[in-house]
């Protein structure tokens, strides 16, 4: 394995990260062949949805601790994590009562807490169900704040199951608040729903992770270092998203070497981009892009696939996709793109996980 090089391996396809991003260390992930509705986790093998409500699933990232991993749902106003951490068979007993799983929920806590600008922050705390009529039950705290118009709510769930910790955090903004509970029970019952009944898939997570298969393939992502530092996020949410789509899109077809993005591929990397984006202008009022806030622009006004096939354009697409109002889109741009210059950093490459 080459330095500063994270590898996770799933069913068929194991992504990687080259030239780690420090605080980011991502790891898009998904198996080979599975639907695209549905994201097998490589730690503990969960089965996680494509949408949850409106979060939409947009990647792995490895976790703080050998072992564990994050899966990231998205949408503006809107963010869900779920950590996944593999304590080994009989690390840590099932369920919410464990002093191992108290201590853990403490600690999320203290960091909350320590990155709040709202000092005191008091939680409404409970152990509550997964689902109604749901034996199994997640230590939960709810923290709603205020400080001169920003704010919102943030729920931390964890529970134990077969020798995993599960930790899930919702990130709610001012604004796209719901009686304060949006999107809780749905997500709780979609954590239910993906935890495995017995330890079998558990265990099989484990053995691919130790061993990944004869022709596996690798995903390496690697990061452009002229990444302007306050884009890094965005771009990242980018190759994130080309990364799932692609292993999706090759069904097991995969050719090593650099990959050259497809039509859809390239519009679905753009949009999660996009989300990005609006999402940090949300909380933050910041990143100052002027590329992305022209994207902004050209979404709103309905042209993105017409952005995507008249400013990204490889090659290898020959017709353009049907239903698109190029003319339209031409006759807007040259009113409102004048100097517009298309922009991309960072690149997907495939080769073999047996590979060194």
């Amino acid at each position: 394995m080459k330095k500063n090089e994270v590898v996770t391996g799933v069913r068929g396809v194991v992504f990687t990260f080259l030239l780690a991003v420090p605080g980011f260390g991502l790891n898009p992930s998904i198996a080979r062949g599975a639907p695209e509705e549905a994201h097998t986790t490589s730690i503990g093998g969960l089965v996680l949805p494509q949408y949850i409500g409106p979060l939409e699933f947009i990647g792995e990232q490895s976790g703080a601790e050998p072992g564990s991993m994050m899966y990231s749902y998205r949408t503006l106003g809107l963010a869900l994590d779920i950590h996944i951490s593999d304590l080994g068979a009989g690390g840590i007993e099932d369920g919410p009562g464990s002093a191992e799983l108290a201590r853990r929920f403490a600690a999320t806590k203290k960091a909350l807490l320590a990155a709040t600008p709202v000092k005191g922050l008091k939680p409404k705390e409970a152990v509550v169900p997964l689902a109604a009529g749901d034996p199994r039950a997640v230590r939960e705290a709810v923290y709603h704040y205020k400080r001169q118009g920003e704010g919102g709510t943030t729920y931390l769930w964890f529970t134990a199951a077969h020798g995993l910790v599960i930790d899930a955090r919702l990130d709610v903004a001012l604004g796209y608040e719901e009686d304060g509970v949006i999107g809780r029970s749905e997500i709780l019952a979609t954590i239910g729903t993906a935890l495995p009944a017995t330890a079998e898939p558990v265990m099989q997570a484990r053995a691919r992770a130790a061993a990944p298969a004869d022709g596996d393939m690798k995903l390496a992502i690697l990061w452009d270092p002229e990444t302007p530092e306050e884009e890094s996020k965005i771009w990242l949410a980018y190759l994130f998203a080309r990364a799932a789509f692609a292993a999706n899109e090759a069904d097991g077809n995969l050719a090593t070497g650099e990959r050259e993005s497809t039509f859809e591929e390239e519009l679905r990397g753009r949009t999660i981009a996009l989300t990005t984006f609006r999402a940090l202008k949300h909380e933050r009022a910041e990143p100052d892009s002027a590329y992305f806030s022209d994207i902004d622009r050209v979404e709103a006004a309905g042209f993105l696939r017409e952005y995507v096939w008249s400013y990204l354009r490889h090659a290898s697409w020959r017709e353009p996709p049907a239903n698109l109002d190029l003319k339209g889109f031409d006759t807007w741009r040259a009113e409102h793109l004048p100097n517009h210059k298309a922009v991309t950093h960072g690149r997907i490459a495939f080769r073999l996980a047996s590979a060194q």
